[in-house]
């Protein structure tokens, strides 16, 4: 009996013991399983997404840039790009081996895509491997698309402009930030010109697709998408035949040619020489030929039109006449004698006429061109209102991004104090009379020095947007309501400015027109 019960309590011991480890056992089972279902649930169903969902971002078109009747300039050329995915190559090097088999791979294809592929963080971006593909490069790659992993030929676009030469520098080119190591979108940038001062409107908006991929990347079914948003095509106020005449008549010269619209400061041509072809951009640029254009003597990148800074001459003498009738230091009928030359101190100011003018007023003065009167007009005026009136008439004067900070020179007390530690002197104000000395300006401000006096009614503005998307730009927003000229004023110079061409005694008498609907000064 006591056996018996010596048996029976060592069994429910053990019986005891053995579940208590099965409960303990069942409890770690169970809630390892509570962690994996439950706890952690969210962890892996994202990590078997990223396996089975892939988001590809789709660039947007780029909005067309036109001229003034309608007529493209820069659109949109269609292309077929060969990328790779990373995530699903286990060996790359065969990869690229079986694609250089039937296709063109240059060593700088390669160098570049394994360079991309070892810097970036996203082994599930597809990486450009050759883009441009050639119409037989496409049909072999479609053909063996089955047998080589992580293929992707896309559709890309580059840019295309059809008047390069005539235009490169009014609209610019774009690039891609290839640059960028985790970049999640190839989209087109702009670089300079319209192109880049309008690119918030041109570039339009990404859009992104979710799509289901198996274990090879290839497409199962779309899950999700949001088209991307076009750009804004945008319209200019050039004229294309101006524009190409004015371009043809630099010929081979360096410098610039631009027409303005007097009445609301609209841009009709601005052609800059030496040009460029802007479409050698949209392909991938070797650095040969990068170093070819920036090491060029001539600049062709720079706009000469906005920024090639000139002496501005005689030109400049209408600012010096509209200030003296400001001022009052002469009236247009005081005369001054011009013997060819102006004495200040121990120095002699020639005039261009070795004999002189002698007596003239004003209007005389311009006409002719006298140096001596606009010597005596700058020495009475002093350079800070010389200076004051040219920046009211358009000068140093910056007006949107597009046409960027002026880099020209209206030189003034303070400005040769910062620049040279010296004191002004007066035989600078002479210079500056007649349009030399330190004085540079650019042809934009010459135009629009002009079409404010032509105007006497606004202070004009430049403008070379006509419409975006087909609305167009009211010209008023570029006026500025603040106009405090003398109509008078303007009226004597004027009339002074169409004598220089139309009087015997002009400057510019043999270049006149003998027909009176095409009247100029």
């Amino acid at each position: 009996m006591y056996n018996d019960k010596k048996i029976k309590d060592k069994i429910v011991r053990r019986v005891i013991l053995l579940g208590g480890i099965q409960i303990t056992l069942f409890s770690l089972i169970f809630g390892r399983l509570y962690k994996l279902q439950v706890v952690d649930n969210q962890k892996y169903k994202m990590q078997s997404d990223k396996n089975r969902i892939s988001f590809v971002f789709h660039a947007p078109i780029r909005g067309n840039i036109l001229d003034s009747s309608g007529y493209i300039l820069a659109k949109n050329k269609e292309i077929y790009s060969l990328y790779l995915i990373p995530l699903i190559i286990s060996n790359m090097d065969k990869v690229i081996r079986d694609i250089a088999k039937i296709i063109l791979l240059s060593k700088e294809d390669i160098d570049k895509f394994l360079n991309k592929v070892e810097e970036s963080q996203r082994k599930d971006k597809s990486i450009l491997l050759k883009n441009n593909l050639s119409w037989n490069e496409l049909s072999i790659l479609s053909v063996n698309k089955k047998d080589i992993p992580g293929m992707n030929i896309k559709v890309d676009f580059i840019r295309e402009y059809s008047k390069g030469l005539y235009y490169s520098h009014i609209i610019g080119y774009t690039f891609k930030d290839t640059n960028k190591k985790d970049l999640i979108i190839d989209m087109q940038y702009g670089k300079m010109g319209i192109e880049k001062s309008y690119d918030n409107y041109l570039k339009g908006i990404p859009g992104a697709e979710e799509t289901e991929v198996n274990a090879n990347g290839n497409f199962v079914r779309r899950l999700s998408i949001k088209k991307s948003t076009p750009g804004s095509n945008i319209q200019l106020t050039i004229n294309t035949d101006l524009q190409q005449y004015a371009y043809k008549r630099m010929g081979s010269e360096i410098g610039a040619s631009l027409v303005l619209d007097a009445e609301n400061g609209n841009i009709l041509a601005s052609a800059s020489s030496p040009s460029f072809d802007p479409n050698i951009f949209s392909n991938i640029l070797k650095p040969e030929k990068w170093d070819k254009i920036i090491k060029d003597k001539n600049s062709p990148l720079i706009n000469r039109s906005f920024k090639g800074l000139y002496p501005p001459g005689s030109t400049f003498k209408p600012v010096i006449a509209i200030a003296a009738l400001k001022y009052k230091v002469i009236n247009k009928n005081e005369k001054i004698f011009c013997n060819g030359i102006y004495s200040l101190g121990n120095r002699n100011f020639h005039c261009w006429k070795k004999n002189g003018h002698g007596n003239l007023d004003l209007e005389s003065a311009i006409s002719e061109s006298c140096d001596v009167y606009f010597y005596e007009l700058a020495l009475r005026l002093g350079i800070e209102k010389i200076s004051d009136m040219a920046k009211s008439l358009g000068f140093g004067n910056y007006y949107n991004e597009y046409f960027g900070k002026s880099y020209g020179i209206i030189p003034n007390k303070k400005w040769k104090r910062e620049v040279y530690k010296e004191k002004w002197q007066k035989g600078e104000t002479l210079n500056v009379g007649i349009g030399q000395g330190f004085l540079l300006v650019t042809p934009l401000e010459l135009a629009l020095m002009t079409a404010n006096i032509v105007n006497m009614e606004n202070i004009i503005r430049p403008n070379i947007i006509k419409s975006i998307d087909g609305n167009e730009v009211n010209n008023n927003l570029k006026i500025n309501s603040k106009y405090d000229f003398n109509k008078e004023h303007l009226s004597i110079v004027k009339k002074a400015m169409f004598q220089v061409v139309n009087s015997p005694k002009g400057t510019a008498w043999k270049s006149r027109i003998n027909d009176s609907n095409f009247k100029i000064s």
